[in-house]
């Protein structure tokens, strides 16, 4: 065969190939304004306030405020501001699935329906929210945050204790962030 005749043949066949390999790269929008604060509001009505006995765990247990802007953000601090928001809530879902979640005497008492709906929401903020750029310096952070309330929920007498505090400071991401920076997420109602 000419070659000439060989090329013919074999580019519309790369070109059908190019064709299946290449998708189109989804846009990464900001997560769901409404979705976030469902998630907050399933978090916070599923159980108790963080109970008294847990206070001393607070020394072995604070979320790194800076990873978040201390005031309203611009623009340029909205990745970092919804990637922070991504990864605690990735985080949160990690722990309960790599850890015992301990209920009844001396374990949590939060509302298994509202638990299960609150993680619904979280697994759609999780797709949502893959697309956004990673965070070196937040990584670090919250990589060691992590560590830490796992140590405590990995101690039998104080299990309960972390999550509630790992709860506690799950609210606390969700809500100061659309509360300072509101205008960071999707608000828009075609959801």
């Amino acid at each position: 065969m000419a070659p000439s005749i060989v090329l013919l043949i074999l580019l519309p066949l790369f070109g059908l190939q190019m064709m299946l390999v290449a998708k189109p790269t989804p846009r990464c929008r900001p997560l769901t304004g409404r979705v976030v604060t469902g998630a907050h509001h399933l978090l916070k009505a599923m159980g108790p306030e963080f109970p008294l006995h847990c206070r001393p765990v607070n020394a072995n247990i604070s979320f790194p405020d800076s990873t978040l802007p201390t005031t309203a953000a611009n623009r340029s601090q909205c990745p970092r501001v919804l990637w922070v928001v991504y990864k605690s809530l990735e985080g949160m879902w990690l722990t309960y699935e790599e850890h015992e979640l301990p209920v009844g005497d001396g374990g949590v008492h939060w509302d298994e329906k509202k638990l299960e709906e609150f993680f619904t929401l979280q697994d759609r903020l999780q797709d949502e929210g893959r697309c956004l750029p990673s965070d070196v310096e937040a990584s670090g952070l919250l990589s060691s945050y992590f560590s830490n309330v796992t140590a405590v929920i990995g101690q039998q007498d104080s299990a309960a204790c972390g999550w509630e505090a790992l709860r506690r400071d799950v609210i606390w991401v969700l809500k100061s962030t659309q509360q300072i920076h509101r205008s960071c997420f999707n608000w828009s109602h075609a959801q």
